[in-house]
């Protein structure tokens, strides 16, 4: 770091259409974001300078998050509490920057993140919610993308990276699932999987925009012991 700056974070979230942003996007929409903001901030070194900006598990596009994280580096004697206000004037209404503050962990402590996914399908049973449960007691293997077999794909059981599941039905064709998952770079657990595994397993068909739906959302990480991560 360079002398006479100091590292803060922002949490924010993407909700609604800002789901749909990639993490390319975002991260110029930051950059942008900042300079208009007039929040000023450490650049990189070289021949084309641009702001020094580090983000933390970005999530996926159609994924919305209560909790993506943003580092970046301001001068040392900079105010930095009124910097959520002034950039939440220059941001869409779907991105929200919800604290700043001098962060005392580092990303790689990151072990596991917590989903919110709702599923509205014709084939929603009754008992849809206990099948969830009971279905990742067992290996649950789905195709994973890899680039180490010539077709592109392997078999991959996830059930040993998913911490904890839980399910209800909360009406008619409707279930809501919570899961903690690995969020490590070595067992990271895209949340499509769990869709994907009850896809398999339970014969949905979610191909149909008229009469499925189901949404995913980021509620939570964790460090390895559970603590919550900020």
């Amino acid at each position: 770091m360079v002398s006479g700056y100091k590292k803060i974070r922002l949490k924010f979230q993407k909700t609604g259409n800002g789901k749909f942003i990639s993490h390319l996007d975002l991260d110029r929409t930051m950059k942008s974001v900042l300079t208009r903001a007039k929040v000023k901030v450490e650049h990189t070194h070289g021949y084309n300078p641009r702001p020094y900006l580090v983000f933390s598990l970005p999530t996926a596009v159609g994924t919305e998050s209560l909790c993506e994280f943003l580092d970046i580096k301001v001068p040392e004697g900079d105010e930095i509490a009124d910097i959520p206000d002034r950039l939440n004037k220059n941001l869409p209404p779907d991105i929200r920057v919800l604290s700043v503050y001098e962060p005392q962990s580092d990303f790689r402590q990151i072990s596991y993140s917590e989903y919110e996914i709702m599923i509205i399908s014709p084939d929603i049973t009754a008992d849809f919610a206990k099948r969830t449960e009971e279905l990742f007691k067992s290996p649950v293997i789905i195709e994973k993308r890899t680039k180490k077999t010539e077709s592109g794909f392997m078999d991959f059981d996830v059930s040993p990276y998913v911490k904890s599941i839980s399910a209800k039905n909360t009406a008619e064709h409707t279930v809501m699932i919570n899961t903690v998952v690995s969020a490590e770079n070595a067992t990271y657990i895209n949340p499509e999987y769990i869709v994907k595994a009850l896809c398999k397993y339970f014969e949905l068909d979610l191909n149909d925009p008229n009469s499925c739906l189901y949404t995913v959302m980021r509620v939570g990480v964790y460090k390895a012991d559970g603590e919550k991560f900020e």
